[in-house]
């Protein structure tokens, strides 16, 4: 993605600009340190790698590669710095290889800059060491995927690298079903005409409960092909567009609504997907600061998008399916 300097970032230093971009508007919490040994292979400032302490000028176009920056946060073991603390863990399932929980609205997944304690990651540590079955060798404490502070839901936690290693390598390869469900409203109309033809008049809740997961059934929902980048009025904002576009990346998701509710399962994995689908369709999440009727800030600290299912296949083969 590109930002153009203007304003107050004028004389900035680069890498304590780019540290507080990141964070701020990104939400890729890395240190100052961690930065400026990673600006060569992470930004580019009018095509040219700069040193750290360049002053930003008027005009410059700095480049920022956001999959770099979120592959090197997600490939830092912070699993030290984690400290075991006592807290609620919502245990749906457990078993010598993982454990599946339940996060509730406004809880953080693991730490960042700033924020070391009451994280999801700090209770599975102190829950798995005072069974004496954690593992020092996992990262992360075992966290394989994450859900933003806001949204609720499932979420899959490892027990030894092993499992870690297995889990990541199905999330990476999109060899998980994730369906997720919103409340929602109208405020617009769709700019897809065929989505009008795709609302049932069923209880969503009843209806997950029996959806049979080898049966596919999310192949007669609204298919919804695209793509998504960066929006070019709001810098906060993801932009939907049904062709491509500037550092735009594919986006797949189905969907089914029924009254004020939706039904989401995700085919790919893009910044903001679901609520910038639903944007585009007319339809915003309640909750949603962002996206909604009164936006805000790029922070939702409870939205109306909860995880409900998850299912995909343990290391014996077994096809393991978690609703909520």
């Amino acid at each position: 993605m590109e930002v153009k300097i203007e304003g107050n970032s004028v004389r900035e230093r680069l890498d304590k600009y780019l540290n507080e971009y990141l964070s701020k508007e990104l939400g890729i919490f890395l240190t100052r340190s961690i930065v400026q040994s990673s600006l060569e292979s992470g930004c580019l400032i009018n095509g040219n790698v700069c040193k750290k302490s360049y002053r930003l000028k008027e005009g410059d176009i700095l480049e920022i590669d956001t999959e770099y920056w979120n592959r090197l946060r997600e490939e830092l073991d912070l699993s030290e710095e984690i400290l075991p603390q006592e807290g609620k863990l919502d245990i749906r399932y457990e078993n010598d290889d993982m454990l599946v929980l339940y996060k509730e609205k406004g809880v953080v997944v693991h730490p960042g800059v700033g924020n070391s304690g009451n994280t999801l990651a700090n209770f599975v540590r102190y829950y798995l060491e005072s069974k004496g079955e954690y593992d020092s060798l996992m990262d992360r404490c075992g966290i394989v995927h994450r859900l933003d502070k806001g949204v609720s839901g499932l979420i899959v936690v490892a027990k030894s690298k092993e499992s870690q290693e297995y889990l990541r390598g199905l999330f990476k390869n999109h060899e998980v079903i994730k369906i997720y469900r919103a409340k929602v409203e109208k405020v617009g109309e769709s700019k897809i005409s065929e989505f009008k033809n795709f609302e049932q008049d069923i209880d969503l809740k009843k209806y997950l409960e029996k959806l049979e997961i080898s049966f596919e059934p999310w192949k007669k929902w609204f298919n919804m092909r695209g793509y998504i980048g960066r929006s070019s009025k709001n810098r906060y904002k993801m932009e939907f567009r049904e062709y491509e576009f500037g550092g735009s990346k594919y986006a797949q998701s189905y969907i089914l609504k029924s009254g004020n509710s939706v039904l989401v399962k995700i085919e790919t994995g893009r910044m903001h997907q679901i609520r910038v689908s639903l944007e585009y369709l007319g339809l915003h999440i309640l909750g949603d600061t962002l996206y909604g009727v009164n936006r805000g800030d790029s922070t939702s600290e409870s939205i109306e998008l909860e995880s409900v299912l998850l299912s995909f296949k343990s290391k014996g083969g077994e096809t393991l399916t978690f609703r909520v």
